[in-house]
């Protein structure tokens, strides 16, 4: 059995429920893995009759509700009473008693790395509403997102030192170190156990969780798990597990499933798609908002000041991203002699070293189609519609895949949707857009200079798949179109000649591109004559 109970065990418990011979052979099946069609072919009944018996089954075991769970809590109470017969469970002082008999002497707290928070402004209401559905609702999961710098750990940790006395235990892991499933629940049991379970343990993961969520069931746990997007595979659509770490979502699914009076608290910069799929009432996922309340207090332990007006400008270009206004509150102290106009005036969109690194991660992350998005996103440089999207910009990909991708960017807290009358229309984080436009400008150049160098067209995959003209500023009203990227790129191709070659030797560069382009079919070239032209045509 997947369980590795043994057998005559599992027949003596069922029969002690009233089990019939029939309902346990089909039941003994479906605990070892087989699909019911399959049971159903080798005892030559039909699929309604083996769901029938395991329905009878688990009327017996007084297991309720519907779909798969039920044959997991099935499996759990098993397991649970063969650890019972074997002595797993016998933690007390005296070896003997079970596990709910276990006495706590004090509330037992495990805060690994989580950081030392002893500033905090502001988020009252946050603070709230996670309170409610933590303690007051008794929710099982809930999952704290959003970009990286938004702030989900400081909350998370302001929030768990003002609930941990609500908790027996209170245990705080970072997946920064990428522990495997088997580590982690080893860790975490061992920890719960006081370290009397060494020897006892289950061999497969599904008995650990099995052992976990009893814990989680006997006594009120609040468990931890920050930067849980590293477990989470890159370059796919978001909320998959990287290889050999999939058992987590077999973890969540069961913390949300079975029924405890524990809670998991998941910190992330990516939503798992499980997470998405089991929402209600007692799972649920919450994104700190932008506020601008913290970013006043940041300038002000700075010695800052700015104005109404300065302050939309400032949200406008750095979002909810905390960490930007720290290191932003730091560059105008040092640089600007503290005046927030001056520092407004001369940076379109400050971005620092660490920041870029943060987002050069995101980016990374992304599946080929996301990052395609986020391009033309960037291009555009207003929010757009879905329908403009698939009309005017992806009409290669099939609705369905948009939108997926569209999803998967969203669970990337990457883009934003903004209501708009009566259509929504999808927009970068104000960050991610800036660090896409830069590092177009830096492939753009590159890919002119080299196009010269080599007088291979062939490397122009930017400028010959990205229509640069395009303008949606009608389409959405309020946003005025501008033509940041084709400006960059001509300013530091002129930066670039000015080192090298001189101050005439630009207008020779783009000259000869030109005219390279010219003598090629449109299937050749596809957007960059039209690319070009308006770069040569910037001032």
């Amino acid at each position: 059995m997947t369980t590795q109970i043994p057998q005559n065990f599992v027949q003596t418990i069922a029969k002690e429920r009233g089990v019939t011979d029939a309902e346990l052979e089909t039941v003994f099946m479906a605990l070892d893995g087989q699909t019911t069609s399959a049971i159903a072919t080798k005892l030559g009944i039909s699929d309604i009759a083996v769901r029938k018996r395991l329905g009878e089954v688990y009327k017996k075991f007084q297991i309720g509700g519907n779909g798969p769970g039920k044959l997991s809590e099935l499996r759990h109470q098993l397991l649970l009473s063969y650890h019972q017969e074997i002595g797993l469970r016998d933690f007390s002082p005296t070896g003997k008693g079970s596990l709910s008999k276990m006495a706590i002497a004090h509330r037992q707290q495990d805060w690994g790395e989580a950081p030392d928070v002893t500033v905090f402004y502001g988020r009252t209401q946050e603070l709230n509403t996670l309170k409610q559905w933590i303690v007051s609702d008794n929710c099982r999961l809930v999952a704290l997102l959003g970009l990286a710098g938004s702030g989900k750990t400081t909350l998370s940790v302001k929030l768990v030192s003002q609930i941990q006395n609500e908790f027996d235990f209170v245990v705080w892991r970072s997946w920064r170190s990428h522990p495997t499933p088997q580590l982690f629940l080893t860790n975490l049991i061992q920890f719960f156990s006081n370290h009397q379970t060494s020897d006892l343990l289950p061999d497969d993961i599904n008995g650990q969780i099995s052992l976990l969520v009893e814990y989680l069931r006997q006594h009120r746990c609040l468990l931890i798990l920050d930067d849980f997007e590293a477990v989470l595979k890159p370059e796919e659509l978001a909320g998959h597990y990287r290889e050999g770490w999939e058992e987590y979502r077999d973890l969540i699914v069961r913390i949300s499933e079975v029924n405890h009076r524990s809670c998991l608290l998941v910190i992330s910069a990516e939503e798992p798609t499980e997470i998405a799929l089991l929402a209600g009432e007692k799972v649920r996922s919450f994104k700190p908002e932008v506020s601008q309340e913290i970013a006043q207090n940041i300038f002000q332990e700075k010695g800052l000041s700015a104005q109404n007006s300065e302050w939309k400008i400032l949200l406008e270009r750095y979002g909810g991203n905390l960490l930007a206004f720290k290191i932003v509150a730091t560059t105008i102290q040092d640089f600007f002699e503290g005046n927030v106009g001056s520092f407004l005036e001369a940076t379109a969109l400050f971005i620092e070293e660490h920041i870029s690194s943060l987002l050069a991660q995101q980016l990374e992350r992304m599946s080929t189609a996301e990052t395609e998005i986020t391009y033309w996103l960037t291009i555009a440089e207003t929010p757009v519609s879905l329908g403009t999207l698939r009309q005017e910009i992806f009409a290669k990909y099939s609705f369905s895949d948009l939108v997926k991708n569209l999803d998967s960017l969203s669970r990337r807290s990457l883009i934003e949707k903004i209501h708009q009358g009566t259509e929504t229309v999808f927009v970068l984080q104000p960050l991610m857009m800036k660090y896409v436009a830069d590092r177009l400008v830096e492939k753009l150049k590159y890919e002119i200079l080299e196009t010269i160098k080599t007088q291979k067209i062939e490397n122009m995959r930017l400028l010959k798949d990205y229509d640069f003209s395009i303008n949606f500023a009608k389409k959405v009203g309020k946003y005025e179109a501008t033509s940041y990227i084709l400006r960059m790129v001509k300013n530091r191709l002129q930066v670039f000649c000015q080192k090298t070659k001189g101050d005439e030797e630009l207008l020779n560069i783009l000259n000869k591109l030109a005219s390279l382009l010219a003598e090629k079919s449109t299937f050749e070239v596809g957007y960059a004559r039209e690319n070009m032209a308006l770069i040569m045509a910037q001032t």
